[in-house]
């Protein structure tokens, strides 16, 4: 199985013993593999990747153990645990997929003098040190927010396993100014999309599926024909969102939706399918897939990327479909409540972002309205 997008080739393997294995695909050499001794979180794990990019193997691993008290053994051992607390079902996935990668960033990046990294360094290291490290990222304050949240994370478990106490990470300001996260798909937006695409293509079908549920691309993927039940005469999506804390969801089926999926085998693994016919292998090859359809009906803009070369970037996404369904159960007078139904909220706070924005301009106008009639 493919892993992930920062590390091209790089393939988890399971061993007909049941053991797991990581091996890399040779650039420019599709068929051939080459198996290294160590996964992701390991310190070594780039020097391995690379070499087996380029066709190489190296013979031992650079440092079999971290340093001890060292940045590397409290990452090491953090992630160790957060792997059992995911099979455990008391953390997600990707809580820990999110966390490991911060952590490496922080551990990958070099010393001031560029000679080390600051995974060998002793945990016990200065504001001074986290500030290096946030700032290494450059303009990229939401990888840098997303690197000191999974630091944070690690030392505050690292204060009862023999690692610092109230580290100076806890005082490094947070770069990151949000810009209001994804964009609600407006009408127009809608429309552009489905004249591009048009019946029977799997981008359609996907924007009809998202535009029905409302719901996270995490889950998208998964969703099928064994979702559908019957309440009374109308035929719902039912489900269990993998987010921890989420709420089931039931949400009607548009006869939109339905006639897009009329054909569809009863035995399809899922409703979204790939070019070859088999299930998304995970949320992010489906939003990799996403955003090309996006770009393609002409939702997109062109910025300049970290290497100085033109790029093209989708300007709307899946999370905006489900921003706009909350902003239009809202402008239509829905409770919170509604809300948090259709969105599988389980916080009150978070659905409310949406209702206040109305709920304000709603009252604006009965004031408008009042002050006119008074003069």
């Amino acid at each position: 199985m493919k892993v992930g997008f920062d590390f091209p080739g790089l393939c988890k393997e399971e061993t007909p013993a049941g053991k797991l294995r990581w091996r890399v695909r040779v650039e420019g050499k599709r068929e051939k593999k080459i198996t290294i001794p160590v996964g992701p979180s390991h310190p070594d794990f780039h020097a391995h990747y690379e070499a087996a990019r380029f066709d190489q193997k190296l013979i031992k691993s650079l440092s079999d153990t971290p340093n001890k008290g060292s940045l590397d053994e409290l990452r090491e051992q953090y992630v160790d645990w957060m792997k059992v607390q995911v099979q455990a079902g008391n953390l997600s996935k990707k809580t820990l997929e999110s966390r490991e990668r911060g952590l490496r960033q922080a551990c990958d990046c070099r010393t001031p003098n560029g000679k080390a990294r600051m995974g060998g360094v002793k945990a016990s290291m200065p504001k001074t040190a986290f500030a290096h490290i946030r700032n290494s990222f450059g303009s990229k304050t939401g990888a840098a927010a997303t690197c000191l949240k999974a630091l944070r994370a690690a030392y505050r478990w690292g204060e009862e396993c023999g690692f610092p106490v109230d580290s100076p990470v806890f005082q490094v300001s947070n770069p990151h100014v949000s810009k209001g996260g994804a964009v609600p798909w407006s009408k127009e937006d809608k429309a552009k999309f489905l004249a591009f695409h048009g019946p029977g293509t799997m981008a359609r079908r996907w924007f009809l599926l998202a535009n029905d549920t409302a719901g996270r691309i995490g889950d998208t993927h998964l969703l099928g024909p064994e979702h559908e039940v019957f309440r009374g005469d109308h035929q719902v999506l039912s489900w269990q969102p993998s987010k921890k804390g989420s709420q089931p969801v039931e949400v009607p089926m548009s006869v939109e939706l339905m006639m897009e999926l009329a054909g569809l085998p009863e035995d399809a693994p899922a409703y979204l399918l790939t070019e070859h016919g088999k299930q998304f292998a995970s949320s992010g090859s489906l939003d990799n897939r996403v955003r090309k359809w996006i770009i393609a009906a002409g939702l997109c803009a062109a910025e300049v990327d970290d290497n100085g070369k033109n790029a093209i970037k989708a300007t709307r996404s899946q999370h905006g479909i489900r921003k706009a369904r909350a902003e239009e159960i809202a402008e239509q007078g829905g409770s919170v409540y509604e809300v948090m139904s259709v969105l599988s909220h389980s916080d009150v706070r978070t659905a409310e972002i949406y209702t206040k924005k109305f709920r304000r301009a709603g009252l604006a106008k009965q004031a408008a309205a009042r002050r006119a009639t008074q003069d």
